[in-house]
């Protein structure tokens, strides 16, 4: 027969009880907590969605500046309609998609919270012209062909001579006719008739005038002033100016 002794029972030091007790308590305190700030941050984020998609903060008016006759085909490639989130309007990536029409030079998109995006443009304006199938390729400054119209603008002189003429967008090849049709038509207002890139370089021809030599594609504004001034100090008549060197031109 086998007997059973009882082991001794351990006591707990009440003390070791008392910090197991609050440990526990701290712990249950803590996921109580961390279960509040959950909620909390999903309520915030809820209601800060709410506030964003709301008519709050909705795109209510876009404003155009500089646009002229351009305003529809620059809303159009902004993409903001009414309602849309204005938090989320990319300013950047609009004012890209502005930029990209061919008769933007510029173009900056802004928001104005709470309603309102304003987008201001900067047109590009045809200093010349170059003939293409079926009509006019009007360029501006950078050699830039802006559009083909069906007639050539009045009062701007036309390229010759000109290797490349590209779809609206492009850049006309080489540059330096468009360039120096810029220098030339405020100087010369409706008196130029066309820009030639010779083998000799840069010609062109005036109404009631001498023709005009720029040689390269060099300093064409401060030949397009010296051009100018001689024009105005003529006083006999001469075929030819040559503005080649600007510091000793020569009439011929």
């Amino acid at each position: 027969m086998t007997t059973v002794v009882a082991r001794p029972r351990v006591t707990m030091d009440p003390r070791v009880r008392a910090r197991r007790v609050a440990v526990s308590r701290a712990e249950g305190r803590r996921r109580l907590h961390r279960l509040v700030a959950g909620l909390g941050v999903v309520a915030a984020a809820g209601l800060a969605a709410a506030v964003v998609y709301s008519p709050l903060l909705a795109v209510d008016h876009v404003d155009v500046h500089g646009a002229g006759p351009l305003r529809a085909a620059v809303l159009g490639a902004t993409h903001l309609g009414a309602g849309a989130p204005i938090v989320f309007v990319d300013s950047g990536g609009a004012a890209a998609a502005v930029r990209r029409l061919p008769a933007v030079e510029s173009a900056r998109v802004e928001r104005s919270f709470p309603h309102t995006v304003t987008v201001t443009v900067t047109r590009r304006v045809p200093v010349a012209w170059a003939t293409v199938p079926g009509g006019a390729a009007l360029v501006d400054r950078h050699g830039v062909v802006i559009a083909h119209t069906a007639t050539p603008p009045i009062g701007l002189p036309e390229l010759f001579g000109l290797t490349r003429i590209p779809t609206p967008g492009g850049l006309v090849a080489p540059t330096g006719p468009a360039a120096l049709a810029a220098a030339l038509v405020p100087a010369l207002p409706g008196r130029l008739v066309g820009v030639t890139l010779s083998p000799g370089g840069l010609i062109v021809g005036i109404l009631g005038g001498p023709q005009l030599r720029f040689g390269d594609s060099t300093t064409l504004t401060v030949k397009a002033h010296t051009a100018a001034a001689l024009l105005g100090a003529l006083t006999h008549p001469a075929n030819y100016l040559d503005v080649s060197v600007p510091t000793a031109p020569v009439a011929g």
